[in-house]
């Protein structure tokens, strides 16, 4: 059977769109964004603010903070407070808030950045996960708890929520 350009290209398209389509269902990351900073100085009072929609599927959720930094950046570590409230249709829990300090390497022993990249390294820490009913959502506010007011060298800061599992 001799296939036609014409042929070739929508038999592609076709392939291309199952996948495509395949992926999404299997695709398992409720929220992903990042909010840029003032790298000459994320100033303490300076609160991110995330805002996850309401989830389709009750289970545990995964998070993740990511920051991206420079070598502008002074200390060995960073300390990031989390407040975390959870919105939820179900009255069981419903506008409960979670506040969580972490803190974390961003130069390893030798004096390296940690993370990958060039100019800005990117470095991904896992956080406390979370349990979620159907049609939860989660309001997040990440702000740095440094003893300096304002830090160089963080240019950004990710959350990304991941469903882990189901109950």
């Amino acid at each position: 059977m001799h296939m036609t350009y014409t042929s070739k290209v929508a038999a592609l398209a076709v392939v291309c769109l199952t996948a495509a389509l395949l992926q999404a269902c299997y695709q398992s990351t409720a929220y992903f964004k990042y909010f840029s900073t003032d790298i000459n100085g994320w100033e303490r009072d300076s609160v991110l603010h995330y805002h996850v929609r309401a989830v389709k599927e009750k289970g545990f959720y995964a998070e993740e903070i990511g920051v991206r930094t420079s070598k502008l950046y002074p200390f060995k570590q960073l300390s990031l407070v989390i407040d975390q409230k959870i919105i939820s249709t179900n009255d069981s829990h419903s506008n409960v808030v979670n506040s969580d300090t972490i803190v974390f390497d961003i130069y390893d022993d030798d004096g390296n950045l940690r993370g990958k990249g060039i100019d800005l390294y990117q470095l991904v820490v896992p956080i406390k996960g979370i349990r979620l009913q159907e049609g939860d959502s989660i309001e997040m506010a990440v702000r740095h708890n440094m003893r300096r007011s304002a830090i160089e060298g963080i240019a950004d800061v990710g959350l990304k929520v991941t469903k882990a599992y189901a109950d």
